[in-house]
């Protein structure tokens, strides 16, 4: 997939609208887990945990834009942003994820690929089994032991450090509101923050952030019949989607990921131009969205390739 663009074309947005944007979107995110804070024990916890669960996929999304450096204007700037702010907010070593990613850019659907996500057979109850073992915590577990793998061969743990700082600070916000809504009930704040932390900070991105994020790949990635152009072992899609799916799978660019394969140094925000000024390359046509997309793959009567 060789570069074809005279990237010149596409100047880099203002880093205050990036800033906003990214300050924009965390605020959407985080705001039901410190809901969760504010109210305490309660049925409408469930509807929290769905929101923040399958919305954080957003800021992993948010995070590969910093690791390809293209979040703001200046590489400082989104390097700080995924090492001190998304990894540590995920539990991730920004820079082991980023030579990762670089990894799968390099090695994609050959040996040496580091993303194996794509190849999870959805068809029949696939799906359903994916779900069960997300919900139960198998599949985080597994990604954890692809990081320990990664922490391994890099020895450093600056990364921990960050982490628990970050975390701190959360566990301490969410404990602030809680007392803040039950100044005189302390059992009750701490209760409260327990849950907002464990079940829909924790649960949630453990179990439906990774769901989510399972299924995009798979989207991005998985063989199927539809004629995606083949690489190896993968497909390569752009998709079609509203604003909804756009922000659920395909934020900051990965709703035009064939175009991001073949221009990984363009902005998220660049993709969309991008795909059109190649749109006679059918190969990056968007023919389809990601859950018709899914849909297609989970064809009990679809080989996996």
């Amino acid at each position: 997939m060789a570069a074809s663009l005279d990237l010149t074309r596409f100047p880099r947005r203002s880093d205050a609208v990036s800033v906003v944007v990214v300050l924009a979107h965390l605020a959407f995110v985080l705001a039901p887990v410190y809901l969760a804070a504010w109210i305490g024990p309660s049925p409408w916890l469930l509807l929290l945990w769905l929101w923040f669960g399958l919305f954080m996929h957003g800021l992993i999304n948010l995070m590969h834009e910093c690791a390809h450096y293209s979040a703001f204007k200046p590489r400082w700037a989104s390097n700080l942003a995924g090492s001190w702010v998304l990894g540590p907010l995920v539990f991730a070593d920004f820079d082991a994820y980023r030579q990762r990613h670089w990894d799968h850019h390099r090695h994609l659907g050959m040996p040496g690929d580091t993303k194996d996500a794509y190849l999870v057979d959805i068809r029949g109850l696939g799906s359903l089994a994916l779900l069960s073992r997300s919900l139960v915590l198998k599949e985080a577990m597994g990604k954890l032991g692809v990081q320990r793998a990664s922490a391994a061969a890099n020895p450093s743990r600056a990364w921990l450090a960050r982490t628990a700082i970050v975390q701190a600070c959360l566990v301490g916000s969410l404990l602030a509101v809680a007392f803040a809504a039950r100044p005189r009930d302390p059992l009750g704040a701490v209760i409260a923050a327990g849950l907002a932390y464990g079940l829909v900070y924790g649960h949630g991105l453990a179990a439906l952030t990774t769901f989510v994020a399972t299924l995009r790949a798979i989207a991005e990635h998985q063989q199927g019949g539809d004629g995606a152009e083949r690489v190896g072992r993968a497909a390569v899609r752009n998709f079609s989607c509203g604003p909804l799916t756009r922000l659920l799978f395909g934020a900051y660019g990965f709703a035009e990921h064939a175009t991001h394969h073949r221009e990984p140094a363009l902005p998220s925000y660049c993709l969309g131009e991008a795909t059109a000024a190649l749109a006679d390359d059918p190969a990056l046509a968007p023919h389809r969205g990601y859950f018709s997309t899914l849909r297609e793959l989970a064809r009990p009567e679809l080989r996996v390739a």
